[in-house]
């Protein structure tokens, strides 16, 4: 237990030479951040923020990061591991980890590896087999990860197709149009899958019971401009 209040401690200190880092960096006082939290709906006084800065306060709640975190206007993780300031950073107790993979096992991606992994073999290969398998937590977290890219890759195959058709509207010459015309479909052809991939994600999630909100950002879009698994119309100034 010792060890385990040591490291929670030297955590909160990580924690708090970020905050003071990222505060300096944009010449915010501490009563200005304390202002900022309050504005975002969380009283975080500044003599909190000063005590925990000169390490007179040695523990940081979970809604106080994340509150301090969008006051300060950076991402959580980065005030819990320092990516680009240190080499190592103690992750778990006594398992010190690259900060970009600690930040990676943080947000749950796809093929990160727990600190207690990266740190006993650092340089094997397999460090970064993912740590997800079927049914394991956070399988839900990576079927919207797979959506949102599904869709996203979706959302320039359309792009695409739509530039193609306005550009062959432009041109006069028969040949070149029904060329461009072609490649168009090609990309709706290719959206249409991705669409149909999409689908199938969204199956898989709806199985686990979990769902993809609508307004999230490349899915919604996505559905949105999805039209159908037919071809759409060929826009072309006339026949010759």
């Amino acid at each position: 237990m010792e060890q385990e209040s040591d490291w929670a401690e030297r955590l909160a200190a990580t924690i708090a030479g970020e905050i003071l880092r990222y505060r300096r960096n944009q010449k915010m006082s501490a009563q200005r951040l304390s202002d900022r939290c309050a504005e975002l709906g969380m009283d975080v006084p500044r003599a909190t923020i000063s005590n925990l800065e000169n390490g007179r306060r040695t523990s940081i709640a979970v809604a106080e990061l994340l509150v301090l975190a969008a006051a300060l206007d950076v991402p959580p993780a980065a005030l819990v591991f320092p990516v680009g300031y240190t080499e190592e950073t103690e992750a778990l107790p006594g398992a010190m980890t690259p900060p970009y993979e600690a930040v990676r096992w943080f947000g749950g991606e796809e093929h990160s590896a727990t600190p207690q992994a990266a740190a006993q073999d650092p340089t094997s290969p397999l460090r970064h087999l993912s740590w997800r398998t079927e049914g394991a937590a956070g399988e839900a977290l990576t079927g919207y990860r797979r959506a949102e890219r599904i869709a996203e890759i979706g959302l320039k195959h359309a792009d695409r197709a739509d530039h193609m058709r306005a550009d062959a509207y432009d041109l006069e010459e028969k040949t070149a149009r029904d060329a461009l015309v072609q490649a168009a479909q090609k990309q709706d052809d290719k959206a249409r899958t991705e669409f149909t991939n999409l689908t199938r994600e969204l199956d898989t999630l709806h199985d686990l019971g979990a769902t993809v909100t609508p307004n999230t950002l490349h899915v919604g879009l996505f559905r949105q401009v999805h039209r159908g698994t037919q071809p759409r119309e060929a826009e072309t100034k006339g026949t010759e």
